[in-house]
């Protein structure tokens, strides 16, 4: 098994939008891992990207690589053996940490892009949501 620590990325081979270059790396591997899921899924692959939102079919896709990111999520947390009742302390695979969440962060952008959400739109949609949290902060809310 490759260790995510292992890898050294040519910096260079970016754009230098981290979040366009995400959306984009995820595309591309979707496309591939479509043509797998075609073969172990029938029927479960998007026939069309981004899928119709309004549909049951649609939904369920999004559905799915949403639980999935939650799955991943909770495989990061389960990293974490730390509990407040607990009097010894537990070394922290961090590596093991970061890999989960970069797993859920996949599942997440693959939502993402099966929804019609762009990177730009995401990064747009992040920030007035950030500027509604200002606002209450400012006003006690």
């Amino acid at each position: 098994m490759v260790n995510i620590m292992d890898i050294d990325l040519d910096e260079n081979a970016f754009t230098g939008d981290m979040l366009e270059d995400i959306f984009g790396r995820q595309a591309d591997l979707q496309k591939k891992y479509y043509k797998i899921e075609r073969k172990t899924c029938p029927g479960f692959e998007p026939k069309k990207v981004p899928v119709d939102i309004n549909s049951h079919i649609g939904q369920d896709q999004i559905r799915q690589r949403f639980f999935w990111t939650i799955i991943e999520l909770g495989e990061a947390v389960d990293c974490l053996k730390n509990k407040p009742w607990k009097q010894s302390m537990v070394e922290t695979d961090v590596d093991h940490f970061r890999e989960e969440v970069a797993d859920a962060l996949h599942f997440f952008i693959e939502g993402c892009i099966l929804a019609g959400i762009t990177a730009s739109e995401l990064f747009s949609s992040y920030m007035k949501k950030s500027e509604v949290n200002k606002f209450r902060q400012r006003s006690k809310y």
